[in-house]
């Protein structure tokens, strides 16, 4: 009997550390940081949280971010342009995901980092932010202040529909999906964990169902 229990106890802690912990995000979550502060912001004060999404609009560039660091995660979410009339702007839709946000990065505009690029006709583009490097189709990404590596393939929904993102970092090789399909890939990044920031560039844009899982394999 004893035997059979101890096999028992075995079997649950393998079965235990095979379990992939998945969080939802929520607005316990996040901090937010405008142009205009010096100061870090409760998440409501800056943008609205309402029916399980974030609505983020204003005259303020700005960006909700995770009060945590994450290493070897997957991240996915839903985004859309908002199209309600008092939302509606002339500029080109412009926002971003940006992830392996340094600790002892400052808050800025923008920060140290890698950013999912959500742009109308390039979403999907990595931007390498703040001297963060990576090898792209096996060449080197010059270090730079704000560095464009285009996406090689286009998915994006129409305008005001829900597009679905998910981005893998695990040990410096990041991937990144629109839509389901592969549209980037880079390898050796030179950030390989830390904080999470959704962007918000002028253009309104709305996320939900954010969540986030530890990932053991890429």
């Amino acid at each position: 009997m004893l035997k059979k229990t101890f096999f028992a106890f075995i079997f649950l802690l393998v079965l235990n550390s095979c379990v992939v912990q998945q969080k939802s995000l929520s607005m316990d979550d996040w901090y937010a940081f405008t142009k205009t502060s010096t100061e870090k912001q409760q998440p409501s004060e800056a943008y609205a949280f309402s029916d399980g999404m974030i609505r983020m609009y204003g005259e303020n560039n700005g960006y909700l971010m995770t009060k945590k660091s994450y290493k070897n995660f997957e991240l996915s979410l839903e985004f859309r342009w908002n199209t309600e009339e008092k939302f509606k702007t002339n500029s080109k839709k412009n926002s971003g995901v940006m992830y392996n946000i340094p600790v002892d990065s400052p808050d800025k505009i923008w920060p140290k980092g890698i950013q999912f690029q959500i742009k109308e006709n390039t979403t999907g583009d990595f931007i390498f932010l703040d001297q963060v490097t990576a090898k792209v189709n096996g060449k080197p990404i010059e270090a730079g202040a704000s560095v464009t590596s285009p996406k090689f393939s286009s998915n994006e929904k129409p305008y005001g529909e829900w597009n679905s993102i998910v981005i893998k970092s695990f040990n410096g090789k990041i991937t990144q999906y629109l839509n389901g399909k592969l549209v980037n890939e880079c390898v050796e990044a030179s950030s390989t964990e830390g904080k999470i920031s959704l962007n918000y560039e002028g253009s309104p844009i709305d996320f939900k169902n954010i969540l986030l899982k530890n990932i053991t394999k890429e």
